[in-house]
């Protein structure tokens, strides 16, 4: 993962690891860590009225990409801080980054690629038309862009999630950290502890609808999808703890 201008970030919100959020290890969880992103992605965009305010015009924003790595997850009571700055527009990609730290030191990065979506249309539009100006980098390096996952080649089917009514957001669509959880517990359950993790969302998983994780491995790599009726719905790569 490349970064544009890392230290010139544009919000900041703290956060307590809580009891909830842990995993046995006492560590947070990478769905947890996922949730807390998607939620300073979101204040951020609400202060600049470009969240709330656009879904009631009929936007709204889709991930489409995201691209996480972690150096060491906090722990159980670790006061964190999440940062966070739009990095521009490629093609019909509005980009986000994140960075997590613990007194300085630096736990985690994140890059993320959003669509602006018409609610009734389900059209992507182009986001330079909402965005305010400070979240343009005027000397974009395209090579922040999380790349692209293909499905796996020779892939193994492992498992199936079922998709539960706990698993919709507020837009009745399954929460982007839901398809996370899927692969944290599926690597967990297999013995691959992961330090970074590439998803790319391909199409909407609906209420009721059981998702077919394939793989396939290396030793230090893992390619997942996730696959409903014949639709890939999610591509991902994750890469082992060293």
């Amino acid at each position: 993962m490349n970064h544009n201008n890392p230290d010139s970030f544009q919000f900041e919100k703290e956060f307590e690891v809580l009891s909830f959020q842990i995993d046995p290890s006492g560590k947070l969880r990478w769905s947890a860590l996922a949730d807390l992103l998607q939620e300073v992605a979101w204040k951020h965009a609400d202060s600049r009225d470009f969240g709330q305010k656009l879904f009631d015009q009929g936007f709204m924003w889709v991930l489409s990409r995201f691209d996480i790595q972690v150096n060491e997850m906090p722990s159980w009571g670790d006061i964190i801080k999440i940062e966070t700055a739009g990095r521009g527009i490629n093609k019909l990609f509005a980009l986000r980054e994140f960075r997590v730290s613990n007194k300085e030191k630096v736990l985690a990065k994140a890059m993320s690629a959003w669509l602006l979506l018409d609610i009734d249309k389900k059209r992507p539009q182009r986001p330079e038309k909402v965005l305010p100006s400070e979240l343009f980098q005027p000397n974009l390096d395209e090579k922040i862009l999380p790349e692209k996952v293909p499905a796996p080649n020779h892939s193994i089917v492992a498992r199936n999630f079922h998709v539960n009514y706990s698993d919709l957001d507020m837009n009745n669509h399954v929460n982007n950290v839901s398809y996370i959880r899927w692969i944290e517990d599926f690597c967990m359950e297999n013995k691959f502890p992961f330090r970074s993790l590439i998803i790319n969302y391909q199409s909407e998983a609906l209420l009721g609808e059981n998702i077919e994780i394939n793989f396939e491995k290396d030793f230090n790599k893992c390619v997942i999808s996730g696959i409903s009726n014949g639709r890939m719905v999610f591509t991902s790569s994750v890469y082992k703890k060293s």
